[in-house]
């Protein structure tokens, strides 16, 4: 029996090279979108936690300003200057250090709470400053909390300002 060359006998392999390319090609663009999804939303979660450990300084500084009117003393005793704060912080037990360096937060994942003295560090360092504001009356106090972090070599910071008056 003859053998007759088949035509078509190099057009498989062609074929599947070209499927493969045309496969990766869009692979690709997928990829490219799932790594700049999984960057910005650690970018988010971490703006969204520094917001709230700035916020968290100014209410500290207000329950402070609260704890001074509780005891009969003015409202601004004690509470000028460059803070490094906690969640607990309080004039007996746990009170403000003056920020002479400023360690990084760190999370107690057994709590949920960010503090300096227990769990992993996290990068984010607050510092809360608070300044009595040159007014006539002498009843407000400018507090700025900040929050700053490294995030892919970039510096980043957040800042709260909150304005705290002796109304009572």
């Amino acid at each position: 029996m003859l053998h007759v060359p088949n035509k078509n006998s190099g057009l498989t392999l062609i074929e599947t090279l070209i499927a493969l390319l045309v496969l990766s090609l869009g692979l690709i663009p997928a990829l490219a979108v799932l790594s700049s999804s999984t960057r910005i939303s650690a970018l988010i979660k971490n703006n969204l936690i520094a917001a709230n450990l700035a916020q968290e300084g100014v209410e500290v500084i207000r329950s402070l300003r609260d704890a001074n009117w509780f005891a009969g003393q003015a409202f601004d005793a004690g509470l000028e200057g460059n803070w490094r704060v906690e969640w607990n912080t309080n004039w007996t037990a746990n009170p403000p250090q003056t920020v002479v360096t400023n360690p990084s937060l760190k999370f107690d994942s057994a709590t949920g709470l960010y503090n300096y003295s227990s769990g992993l560090d996290t990068g984010f360092k607050r510092s809360v400053g608070v300044v009595k504001t040159a007014n006539p009356c002498g009843c407000e106090l400018t507090v700025i909390s900040r929050v700053e972090w490294s995030q892919r070599g970039n510096a980043r910071t957040i800042s709260v300002e909150s304005h705290l008056y002796d109304w009572r």
